[in-house]
């Protein structure tokens, strides 16, 4: 079946880039956008299911007290305070999704935390600062250096690098603030596999691996009416970055275009709860979407190869279609677009010019 709103209202908000209102979108089941400051994504979908005499949330989103409030108060709209929270589950550890984890668990410390075994791993490590926190890869690495950035576009890609940014821990930034409150994040985590089930007091929500956005990353199965809570796996309209997760970004390609045929296998009538954008249904038709999109970057990837000597992961860039065009991309934006790109060459055996990419443990 071809793609199908399920909501004009989020459908609106998304097409306008403003915060819809929180809305009921299944029985026992509410969307409540937690915005995120700064960034064209505007919101997270923050997914409230009730659980006995209480909710479970379903990544919270980004962290800061206005999202706190946001989120807070929509709860105590529907009839919960955050006492009322049993736990929270997490599609994968971006900050959009898992920010607000900590505030939460400071209110509510009996609160249980579900997330796949891998991204816990990836948590632990990128806000301990094991590894630098913006690529994965060792500290000391210039990774704009090695991907070929104009040295005047430097500081736009080292800015992610929090090392970089923030030095050393106790440095009082905003990143680095966080950071420690991740690192802090408790061992007492229900690690989920491939196929858990949520520890729900009522109803059945089970765990699926979809490693790619994250190598971690796991969508959530309502089967009783045939929901699907993505997160960023699959969205309705934009393509859910590859690359980002550095630390598996030899494999995230592969294993993205696999864990799009492995939700090819749910019913094509399923329900598209995502984490940005609106609710749909239309599964396979998407996912297939998505596969072209990458097999169509792969085949310009060839291409550019072919039309320039500099094949560097910038100048590979510079010559794939972007949305907005390749010089409006600053910032985040600019690493994102370049993690994507080494993300793509990989899988076609490009030598990305930074050596072997092996974490640290």
């Amino acid at each position: 079946m071809a793609i199908e709103t399920l909501s004009p209202q989020q459908s609106h908000a998304w097409k306008e880039r403003i915060l819809p209102d929180v809305e009921n979108v299944a029985e026992g089941v509410w969307a409540i956008p937690v915005p995120i400051p700064n960034n064209p994504l505007v919101y997270t979908y923050c997914y409230a299911v009730a659980d006995g005499s209480g909710v479970i949330l379903i990544d919270p989103g980004w962290d800061g007290k206005d999202q706190y409030l946001a989120l807070t108060s929509a709860l105590e709209s529907l009839g919960f305070a955050v006492a009322n929270i049993h736990g929270i589950a997490i599609t994968h550890y971006h900050r959009d999704h898992i920010g607000l984890v900590p505030a939460l668990l400071k209110k509510n410390p009996d609160i249980w935390i579900a997330m796949h075994g891998e991204d816990l791993r990836s948590l632990k490590r990128f806000y301990s600062q094991t590894v630098d926190m913006g690529t994965g890869l060792d500290p000391n690495l210039n990774i704009a250096r090695a991907y070929g950035v104009p040295e005047d576009r430097w500081a736009e890609v080292e800015s992610l690098q929090l090392n970089k940014k923030a030095g050393k821990r106790g440095g009082g930034s905003d990143a680095d603030e966080f950071a420690l409150q991740m690192s802090s994040i408790p061992d007492t985590i229900h690690v989920l596999e491939d196929g858990s089930a949520l520890p729900l007091e009522t109803g059945a929500l089970s765990a699926l691996w979809t490693p790619g956005h994250t190598y971690g990353h796991s969508v959530f199965v309502r089967d009783e009416d045939q929901l699907l809570f993505s997160g960023d796996h699959v969205l309705p309209t934009i393509t859910p970055n590859i690359g980002l997760d550095s630390g598996a970004i030899t494999h995230s390609l592969g294993d993205y275009l696999k864990s799009l045929d492995k939700i090819g296998t749910l019913d094509a009538e399923m329900s598209v709860l995502p984490a940005h954008g609106f609710r749909f249904q239309g599964l396979h038709d998407r996912k297939q979407e998505l596969i072209d999109h990458h097999h169509q970057r792969l085949n310009e990837i060839r291409e550019r190869m072919e039309a320039t000597d500099d094949h560097s992961v910038y100048s590979v860039a510079q010559g794939l279609h972007w949305s907005r065009g390749f010089e409006s991309l600053h910032n985040f934006n600019l690493f994102a677009a370049l993690a994507e790109t080494a993300a793509h060459m990989h899988y076609l055996d490009i030598d990305l010019g930074i050596g072997p990419l092996v974490l640290k443990d």
